[in-house]
This record gives C-alpha cells, sequence and structure tokens, in this order.
C-alpha cells in the first residue's frame, strides 16, 4: 500500500486512475494537475501481505467535489476506474465503492476497527510432509503465496489458549518492528499501547485447489489499530505455542516487557507475510458526515 517505491503499489494505480478520469491522459495533463490529488490509505500492509478490503482517501480539487453528486455521476466514474484498473493490472483491484466525507474525516483514526485473517495450512502426517518437502504438489503450489504451510503436530487448541492472553489494553511494544537499529532498546512509545478487541479461530479452507494434505484454520485478530508487525509477531508466538516451541510464560513476559529488541533478543521469527490478510476495515456511517473528533488535516494550512 505503500505510495513510491517501485511506483508499483495500488496507491500508484489509484492514483494514476483517478487523476486520469478526472483530468485527461498524464502525457496530456498540465504540470500542475500532477499534484492536485492526495491520497491516503487507511491501513498500511508490507509486501506480500494480502488485502481483502480497505479503504482510501482522495482529496480533489473543489471544482471536482461532485463525483457522487448523482447515481448517474458516480456510476460513470466507477465504470471508467473499474476499465482501467483492468486494462493495467486484470483482477489486481476492484474500487467497490466511492462517496464524500466530512473535511474533519480522518481515514486512519475515525476507524472503528480494523480485521485482520491469518491462514494456517496443517500437513495431515508427516508421511505427506516428507513427500511434499521433496517434491510439491499442485495444492502446495496454489497455498505457497497465501498461508503459512505447516508440518503437523499444531494444536488448535493451544493457540487460542494463548490468544486470549493478547486480548484486552496492552503495550504491545515487543511486537513492534522498530526501524532504527540503534534505537531498539529504548522504552516504547505510548503509541503501542492497544486494545485487542478479539482473536478468534475457525476451520478454513483451500485457497484455489481443493485437497487431501492439509487442514485450514483462520486466526482472526480484531483491533482498532496496530504497530507494525504485530500480528505476525503476535502470530509467530501463538503458533509456536501451539507445537509446544515455547511456553506461555514467554508470551506473558514478553507483554510485560515491551522493548522492541525482544523478539530479536530472543531468536523468535516473524511469521511470514503471506499468510495474513487485511479483512476489513469498519467504519461507524455517521463518522463520514459528523466525525467525533473532528481533525484537522495538513490541507487545512495549506
Amino acid at each position: 500500500m505503500a505510495k513510491g517505491g517501485t511506483g508499483f503499489g495500488v496507491m500508484d494505480l489509484l492514483n494514476q486512475t483517478v487523476s486520469q478520469s478526472i483530468f485527461e491522459p498524464r502525457s496530456e495533463q498540465h504540470p500542475e494537475q500532477k499534484n492536485k490529488l492526495k491520497f491516503s490509505p487507511s491501513s498500511r500492509t508490507d509486501a506480500k501481505v494480502h488485502a481483502i478490503r480497505s479503504s482510501v482517501i482522495c482529496q480533489v480539487p473543489l471544482e471536482f467535489a461532485d463525483l457522487d453528486k448523482c447515481s448517474e455521476t458516480k456510476t460513470h466514474y466507477m465504470r471508467t476506474w473499474k476499465s482501467t484498473i483492468d486494462a493495467a493490472n486484470p483482477g489486481s483491484l476492484e474500487i467497490l465503492d466511492a462517496h464524500s466525507v466530512s473535511a474533519g474525516f480522518c481515514i486512519r483514526r475515525s476507524v472503528s476497527y480494523r480485521k485482520y485473517t491469518y491462514r494456517l495450512a496443517v500437513c495431515r502426517s508427516w508421511e505427506l510432509w516428507d513427500t511434499i518437502r521433496q517434491e510439491p504438489s499442485i495444492a502446495c503450489f496454489s497455498e505457497r503465496d497465501y498461508a503459512w504451510r505447516l508440518p503437523p503436530g499444531f494444536s488448535p487448541e493451544r493457540l487460542l489458549r494463548a490468544g486470549k492472553i493478547f486480548e484486552g489494553e496492552q503495550v504491545m511494544g515487543s511486537f513492534f518492528k522498530h526501524t532504527n537499529r540503534e534505537k531498539r532498546s529504548e522504552p516504547i512509545s505510548p503509541s503501542a499501547l492497544k486494545y485487542i478487541l478479539h482473536v478468534g479461530l475457525s476451520s478454513g479452507e483451500a485457497y484455489s485447489a481443493e485437497n487431501d494434505i492439509y487442514d485450514y484454520y483462520n486466526v482472526t485478530i480484531v483491533a482498532k489499530s496496530f504497530v507494525r508487525e504485530q500480528i505476525r509477531r503476535m502470530m509467530s508466538c501463538l503458533v509456536n505455542y501451539s507445537y509446544d516451541r515455547i511456553p506461555l510464560s514467554t508470551v506473558n513476559w514478553l507483554l510485560k516487557n515491551p522493548i522492541s529488541s525482544n523478539f530479536y533478543d530472543m531468536g523468535i521469527p516473524v511469521a511470514p507475510p503471506q499468510g495474513l490478510y487485511l479483512t476489513d476495515v469498519v467504519y461507524d456511517p455517521n463518522m463520514f458526515t459528523k466525525p467525533v473528533p473532528y481533525y484537522l488535516h495538513s490541507w487545512d494550512y495549506e
């Protein structure tokens, strides 16, 4: 979701799609039109993490602030955007809806909660595990980029038991990826204080190829916000405890000692990104038109 980088991210595609529909093709745009649209996502996902449903806010010039003034206008833009995205990268992205919001609405902080799902594919026997490690099956190929593929021995009961420890108010400092290596040992900032609404486990299903190799599980984690890589580090603890590789006391210690270097120092690997899905970003509909609090944005001063 990050803008920039390779220039081929979700935000980059959205920017070009909407810009072309409002103005004209990039080659024909005036230089001053290039930066007239300001995009901001509600959630940022790391590379290889999937987003089923997310939200983005776009500030447009006032003369174009009527994109949803009537159903016909909105339908026209929605069809144009779909056509452009399908031509650029078929099947990669779908715009589900678009509507105006109050100037005081914040795409990130006005969220009620975010829902993430982590897919686990657990091999049913050691014989199968040895076989697919030597020669991956079609099912392995289908799951390779969409789940954490695990050996036999997984305990759903143990994972759920550990998951309940995370629920409620927690300082998630030990589960935060600190980007500044030299500051790894500094006390964590207040932004690491999070309230985990729910950690749940349910049966899952094959991503695309039905098979008799894996049993599937979906781990659901719900909160208003998360620190960077929090869920992947939580999942690492949950899965390792489910295999009896770490004791529950380790999870409790990490929560009681919120320092971002702990994961690195304890040698706990971070769960892979491909099993993680941003499933939903949920708002109270009243926040779109009457946000509380009313946020002032940087463009208010431009």
